[in-house]
């Protein structure tokens, strides 16, 4: 009976196996629009993610938008993508192709970027666009269960503002506002900082937006640099940068010239220059000479076509409270800009006065199109060093556009790079991606890419620090991964790799350029704790501590560490411990108290934070248990017996039991014989009696 049971229940479990194999061999049957994420799922290994970089978009006629995208490798093995293609719905738009491929390892993440050009007129408004992609593992076959790549995303047209009834040339625009601490000036010493506030009020963003100073002498920058990055500026966005200044001792008091530049990127990839000159007083500690001097209101024509002359305005002022002789006033423009007219001026000032000055320059035929810069200098000719210290210098600028005499030379440049993180790791492999655009409206044919690197840092992995890549259409991307080691005794910091192009532009002059990328490096760090001992007895409600040596073991220091100790413990004190900068090799050790709350087992964590050499928060965990035991009970009525029984050995007192019983016995015995010897002489004196008494009476009488 029992054994028909038994073939029953089996017949059923094997039957119910049947049907589960079969519904889960059906799933993608019945849903073939979810079998990617369905075999991705059953793989259990994870898939390729896609993210869309920002808010794609551009302005009407803009040339060079980039759209990117993040691709991330979740799957447990290499994998390559390729055949990447961006595709945006209407007219008007134009995307170039990105013919190259991208090689990401498990775990990893890469960009890629295409350009987008947009047409005068084209329709303004949202519109749909798809990037699609094929997948391949690392032998060039198809990514199993998962053989493509799909973002859905979108593209925005903005209208582009327009100034004179015609497209306005500039689309970013940049104001500067400054404060300053103390408030009141700069004084001696290094307690001053200058708070500039940037302000983009134009139509675009701007890219890798730079603030940078130029001091006169003087002044100075306090343990820093007179350069901060402030990155993405947006439209209607304001950022700030902090700047801390040093006065020279000694300095006289007087209004000082500090000039101010904004450099960046707009939509166009053309640089976007602001500058602006403050003058900031300063309450010195020297004698007051009559040399404050000044250069304001300097003008300049933003563009000139070459060929063209123009005029350079400026006005010079005597700020100072008495009059300043033989100024001297010099005018040099940059090799490429000519002064047509007189360009040194001597002149004198009486106090408060101001002349201002007209210079006209030309550029010549050809000029390169550029930013030309153009230096004014003011300064006394007096003979002594002293009179001749309040000189001042400003700069104009004005950019040359090329009459088409000379042909723009067609360029390559990297406009993109990632290697899979923040850093790369001494002694690890890891995927370059190089981002490759041709700025160019031609296409460039036989293009070879080097790499090079000081002190063979990074070394290539099975192949060679070079590539070839047939032509790159016009506005077209390459993007090209290469596998590089690093090498394991590499110093922790930033590394640059040198890139040099070499290529044709269609008439079979070779074109070269050079362009440099960075890479931070950071060695591992390595903190040894060693084990905890737990203390020999610990009981309920009695104070305890325990110590412990830690190490570190890696190639770089340790920087702000600090040791704590917390559980289910009480403590009369704190157990944070701050070490400061450990270096590598050092040690150092740890002490923590505690007071049990109960019997039974301590838990506590020992945790140590610290800084590694890229400024990254770390930390590690050291978890303990100790067993905690009841404390002993003592007689509260006797506590002189609870110390005695608390600290006299039993051994002491078992020898003075025995020492005093031994002495009582002796003298017991003592007494015992004392009594039995006197009995025996009082037996012996009675019959010393008798025996006198009995010759007594047997005595005779004397015969008389």
């Amino acid at each position: 009976m029992n054994s028909k049971r038994s073939i029953g229940r089996r017949s059923l479990g094997l039957s119910m196996a049947v049907v589960v194999i079969l519904l889960y061999s059906l799933i993608p049957a019945l849903y073939p629009e979810n079998l990617n994420s369905y075999m991705a799922f059953a793989a259990g290994n994870g898939g390729v993610k896609i993210e869309t970089i920002g808010s794609p978009g551009g302005m009407q006629a803009d040339k060079n938008v980039s759209v990117g995208f993040t691709i991330e490798n979740n799957r447990g093995e290499t994998v390559t993508v390729q055949n990447m293609r961006l595709s945006i719905e209407g007219g008007g738009v134009t995307v170039s192709e990105n013919a190259g491929s991208v090689t990401i390892p498990s775990g990893g993440k890469q960009t890629v970027s295409f350009s987008v050009e947009i047409t005068k007129h084209a329709s303004t408004g949202e519109r749909t666009c798809k990037f699609t992609a094929n997948l391949k593992d690392s032998g060039g076959a198809d990514l199993p269960n998962q053989k493509t790549l799909e973002e859905n995303t979108y593209f925005t047209v903005y209208e582009r503002l327009s100034t004179d009834d015609r497209d306005s040339k500039i689309v970013a625009g940049v104001d500067i506002s400054h404060t300053m601490e103390p408030s009141g000036g700069f004084v001696q010493g290094n307690d001053n900082k200058l708070k500039l506030e940037v302000y983009n009020y134009g139509n675009t963003t701007i890219k890798n937006a730079v603030v940078s100073l130029t001091l006169p002498e003087g002044l100075s920058i306090y343990n820093g640099s007179n350069q901060c990055q402030l990155g993405y500026v947006s439209v209607g966005m304001k950022k700030t940068a902090e700047f801390p200044i040093t006065v020279k001792e000694g300095l006289e008091s007087k209004n000082y010239a500090i000039e101010v530049e904004v450099l960046g990127l707009n939509y166009m990839n053309g640089e976007v220059v602001a500058k602006k000159t403050f003058y900031i007083p300063v309450e010195g500690t020297g004698n007051v000479s009559a040399d404050n001097i000044a250069i304001t209101n300097t003008s300049v024509p933003e563009e000139v076509q070459a060929g063209d002359n123009f005029n350079l305005n400026f006005t010079v002022q005597n700020s100072g409270n008495s009059e300043v002789k033989n100024v001297k006033i010099t005018v040099e423009p940059a090799e490429g800009v000519i002064n047509k007219s007189k360009n040194i001026f001597i002149d004198n000032f009486p106090k408060g006065a101001s002349k201002q000055y007209s210079i006209k320059l030309y550029t010549f035929d050809g000029a390169e199109q550029k930013s030309y810069p153009i230096k004014i200098t003011a300064s006394p000719t007096n003979t002594s060093e002293k009179e001749t210290a309040g000189g001042v210098i400003q700069y104009a600028s004005v950019t040359v556009l090329s009459d088409g005499s000379t042909a723009k030379k067609p360029q390559l440049m990297i406009d993109n790079y990632s290697y899979g993180g923040s850093a790369v790791q001494a002694g690890t492999d890891f995927y370059l991606n190089v981002g490759l655009f041709n700025t160019s409206g031609k296409t460039l044919s036989n293009i070879k890419v080097s790499l090079s690197n000081e002190d063979g840092v990074f070394v290539p992995v099975g192949g060679s620090n070079s590539f070839f890549i047939d032509s790159i259409k016009a506005k077209g991307h390459f993007t090209k991964s290469i596998r590089l080691s690093t090498k394991p005794q590499a110093e922790q910091k930033t590394t640059p790799i040198t890139v040099k192009l070499t290529y044709e532009a269609g008439s079979g002059d070779p074109l070269e350029a050079d362009d440099v990328i960075a890479i931070p490096v950071t060695q591992r760090t390595r903190l040894v704790v060693d084990e905890i001992v737990p203390p020999t007895e610990v009981y309920a409600g009695q104070p305890g501590s325990c110590e412990l040596e830690f190490y570190n073991m890696g190639k770089t220091p340790l920087n702000n560490l600090r040791v704590n100790c917390e559980g289910n413990f009480d403590v009369m004190e704190s157990n944070s411990y701050y070490a400061g900068n450990m270096d590598s090799g050092k040690s150092d050790s740890y002490r923590f108290n505690f007071i049990p709350r109960e019997v039974g087992e301590m838990e506590g964590t020992i945790t140590f934070t610290f800084e590694d050499g890229n400024g990254d928060p770390q930390f590690l965990e050291i978890p303990f248990t100790f067993q905690v035991m009841d404390a002993p009970v003592w007689d509260e009525e006797d506590p002189e017996g609870m110390e005695a029984e608390k600290h006299t050995p039993w051994a002491l007192i078992i020898a003075g039991v025995v020492m005093v019983i031994g002495i009582t016995g002796g003298i017991l015995f003592k007494r015992h014989r004392k009594k039995k010897l006197h009995a025996a002489l009082e037996i012996e004196d009675d019959f010393d009696i008798d025996m006198e008494e009995g010759a007594a009476k047997n005595k005779k009488p004397e015969n008389k």
